[in-house]
């Protein structure tokens, strides 16, 4: 396949359409493509459709620089939109060499239907694999809502010839005029065939096969397997044995939806990464209430912790929070003890509503790069960064030459935490753990703002 020319300002492009190309239906549209394309993407297709013109011309080009402007984005940002929307079958790139410098052309092509993406054994791994499956069964249910099961039913549909009978004596001219009107219409792209030159698909149905799935099903699923191989890194044992679980052996049926959601289930990261160890935290400098945070950040998983904050205000645990701790958890090194006090930062003392994911990653990055490993690290982290933030208030604030008092992170454990509300999953807190809560509040109660352990 050849390579596109560099995009840039002074390039420039045209916008045509397939011939089957009849528009982006919203409704059904974003839905199914927005969780695939991400939000510039999108951007970048819903412009180029709303500059569809009839009779594009080549010799009419516009600059690209006159697309960057209108998308309030950089010519990197285009060009990973445009490779996005080229790997999704939406826009066919082609390119030609002109007095102008390389003339694009960005030809539109029309999206799949919600069945016939879900279908699609590539497009409809990764749908999966990026809104997760309570979504994924969600946009199931939704593209056959309108639907009704036949196969009870006695078919009783008319044929063509059943109804109209063409005229035999015209059959030359028709024909003619049928292949005239045919010719430059783009036929509707086939689905692309998967490959994997690592897998070794006949072993994988010898293994397959031994375990009781049909042979068939799993020749006419090929396509299916192989995309999960290529996304998932998953090796022929693996597979087989998910595809046995994906199978009735009552009725001998391979089940291709569950198959999907078998390897995405098993491909699942682990929710929490392996916590530090309480108690082996450096806890100098740190009051007594500050402590007790660290040792209690230490013994509570991530999850549950963020899931004890949201109900104590009087919240929940959105999937997208969940997603967050679970990227958190896979990219960062970060310990749980950490993890814990980040979210504790921003939900307690920042007193912000929910874990926002922006905002959760720029900090873990930050406390990554400065070396944090602890919960104790990341506590010191979040008072530096809290009182740098209110200083540089304060200074914008007050008359020039008035000294202002470096204020301190608030030293306040969550109302749960306060209350001894032991967790509800395995890693619960102890009774003696509970015990050295109610100590700290009496402590934080007595303790002065500037008194320090």
């Amino acid at each position: 396949m050849l390579e596109r020319s560099p995009l840039t300002p002074k390039s420039h492009y045209v916008i045509s359409a397939g011939a089957n190309f009849t528009g982006l239906s919203q409704p059904t549209f974003v839905p199914y493509y927005q969780p695939l394309l991400g939000s510039a993407a999108l951007g970048v297709l819903l412009a180029l459709a709303t500059e569809l013109h009839p009779q594009p011309l080549l010799t009419a080009p516009a600059r690209i620089n006159q697309l960057l402007v209108q998308l309030n984005t950089g010519i990197r940002e285009l060009t990973t939109a445009l490779d996005r929307l080229e790997a999704l079958r939406l826009v066919k790139t082609f390119e030609q060499a002109s007095e102008l410098g390389v003339v694009f052309v960005f030809e539109l092509q029309p999206p799949l239907r919600p069945g016939e993406l879900l279908a699609d054994d590539l497009l409809s791994v990764l749908l999966l694999q990026q809104v997760g499956a309570a979504r994924f069964d969600q946009l199931a249910r939704q593209a056959q809502q309108f639907s009704l099961d036949t196969s009870s039913l006695k078919q009783v549909t008319k044929s063509f010839f059943a109804v109209f009978k063409p005229d035999e004596t015209t059959k030359a001219q028709d024909d003619q005029a049928l292949q005239k009107a045919r010719q430059g219409l783009v036929q509707a792209a086939a689905p692309a065939q998967v490959t994997a030159p690592d897998f070794d698909f006949g072993f994988f149905l010898q293994q397959a096969t031994s375990l009781g799935v049909p042979q068939a099903a799993l020749q006419a699923a090929q396509n299916l397997i192989l995309a999960e191989h290529r996304l998932y890194a998953m090796d022929e044992f693996q597979l087989a044995n998910l595809a046995a679980r994906a199978t009735d052996m009552a009725t001998n049926q391979f089940n291709e939806l569950s198959f999907k959601r078998q390897v995405q289930a098993a491909n699942q990261p682990p929710a929490d990464p392996p916590s530090s160890t309480p108690g082996t935290d450096d806890m100098t400098g740190l009051s007594a209430a500050m402590r007790q945070l660290v040792n209690l950040a230490n013994q509570v998983p991530p999850v549950e912790f963020l899931r004890q904050l949201k109900e104590q205000k009087g919240g929940f645990v959105t999937p997208a929070e969940q997603r967050t701790l679970t990227e958190l958890a896979q990219n960062s090194r970060l310990s749980n003890g950490a993890l814990n006090v980040l979210t504790w930062y921003l939900l307690v003392d920042q007193e912000m509503p929910n874990l926002v994911a922006n905002l959760a990653n720029s900090i873990a990055s930050t406390w990554q790069s400065l070396g944090v490993a602890s919960a104790a690290d990341a506590l010191r982290q979040a008072q530096r960064h809290q009182q740098q933030k209110q200083a540089r208030l304060a200074q914008r604030n007050q008359p020039k030459g008035k000294y202002t008092k470096r204020p301190r992170i608030k030293e306040q454990l969550p109302d749960w935490a306060k209350q001894a509300k032991p967790a509800a999953s395995s890693a619960a807190v102890s009774s003696a753990s509970v015990q050295k809560i109610e100590d700290l509040l009496a402590d934080l109660k007595s303790d002065s703002p500037d008194k320090k352990q």
